[in-house]
């Protein structure tokens, strides 16, 4: 196992009690498919998890990457829930990291602080309804009128949608087609023409907020270009901060689910012995705790790499998130498995969590889309053309 140092254990330790806080709200989430997002967000203000990695200068805590997996990763495992883990992610995740990274000092003075601070959230409006993963296709448009951008398109899957106050949005200028033409604007909620509806029903992470956005003649300053075109590779690489999200992700759904098996067979008795004395049962424990260990080095890796400590590297991230994305769905079904009937009866986490597992298989890249990025970064001179021409 990875060593800590002893702000990283306090770091863990107090995300876990964080966690522990909500794991009765947790229920009720997942149930009514609501949570009050903002409350849950003060909450984990008050406890000190926002803006782990941002600058102190515009109000973060100038953490690094390590000490995001643990808070995520711990918060998960105490509430068995997506939830409590929103802000740390929306106060340090893509969303911050996009206004990090542009040079527009205007744009980072009007709505950096705000964001790390988690007194306004900043979606990332970017996958379209026609487009999906392909995202050099993308549609939605900014065409410079004057001293203002009128912004036409739609997005979807956007998380934060409906209780955000601002959107990173991703457009095409000029008409210039693939990612040469594609740039950045941040657009304020509640614009006129700015339409935001609630989205479908997942069978995981529910709760979350979540919503399509839709833009219909909407016009913001010209001063709130993020990125002009050309930056594509640039802005992508905000991503990376949340593919470490999705590898936190699937840590703490391991851990939240081998933490109640296991507990779970070590009390139950069958045939007059505990579960937990039959091989089949304590083989499965083992092979799920080295599948843990193996995600939580992957993870911690991709953190320890990162560049500034705060931007981690494409090819390690996209390792952990893919490893832990297909992993998940496995550990937590072996977890339902050796419970027999009450793992998937909802006085039990793990059903829930198994849910979430399979949500968190395609949130933020499905594995298709991640072996392309895995490929490209093993063979940087070789193109993986994914268009027909």
């Amino acid at each position: 196992m990875t060593t800590l140092t002893a702000r990283q254990e306090d770091i863990k330790k107090r995300a876990y009690a964080a966690g522990l806080e909500f794991r009765e709200a947790a229920v009720r989430w997942d149930e009514d498919n609501r949570c009050d997002y903002r409350k849950v967000s003060d909450r984990m203000g008050e406890l000190g998890f926002h803006g782990l990695t941002a600058p102190k200068q515009y109000g973060g805590q100038g953490g690094d990457c390590v000490d995001y997996v643990l808070a995520i990763s711990e918060v998960f495992r105490g509430s068995g829930s997506w939830i409590p883990g929103e802000p740390i992610f929306c106060t340090t995740g893509p969303g911050p990291s996009m206004l990090m990274l542009c040079d527009n000092e205007v744009v980072k003075e009007k709505y950096l602080r705000n964001v790390i601070t988690g007194r306004k959230g900043c979606a990332i409006a970017l996958t379209e309804p026609n487009h999906g993963s392909d995202l050099t296709h993308l549609e939605t448009t900014a065409v410079r009128d004057g001293d203002s951008y009128v912004i036409n398109g739609s997005k979807a899957f956007v998380t934060g949608a409906t209780y955000n106050e601002y959107y990173a949005t991703f457009v095409r200028f000029d008409g210039v087609p693939g990612a040469r033409g594609i740039g950045a604007v941040l657009i304020e909620a509640g614009l006129p023409g700015c339409i935001t509806e609630r989205g479908p029903e997942f069978l995981g992470s529910r709760g979350v907020p979540h919503g399509d956005v839709k833009f219909e003649n909407v016009r913001i300053p010209a001063e709130n270009l993020m990125f002009p075109a050309g930056q594509f590779a640039h802005m992508m690489s905000a991503f990376n901060m949340e593919r470490l999200h999705n590898a936190a992700i699937s840590l703490g759904c391991m851990m939240c689910a081998y933490d109640e098996a296991s507990e779970y067979v070590q009390q139950r008795k069958v045939f007059g012995r505990p579960v937990i004395d039959f091989q089949a049962v304590y083989h499965t424990l083992a092979d799920i705790a080295v599948t843990i260990e193996a995600q939580r080095l992957m993870a911690h890796h991709a953190a320890a790499t990162a560049i500034e400590g705060r931007y981690p590297r494409m090819l390690e991230v996209t390792m952990a998130k893919f490893f832990g994305g297909t992993q998940v769905p496995v550990i937590t079904m072996r977890c339902l498995e050796i419970m027999g009937g009450v793992g998937v009866t909802k006085k039990y986490v793990t059903q829930r969590v198994y849910r979430d597992a399979i949500t968190n298989l395609v949130a933020g890249g499905a594995p298709a889309v991640l072996r392309n990025s895995i490929a490209a970064g093993l063979f940087p001179h070789h193109k993986f053309r994914q268009t027909v021409s």
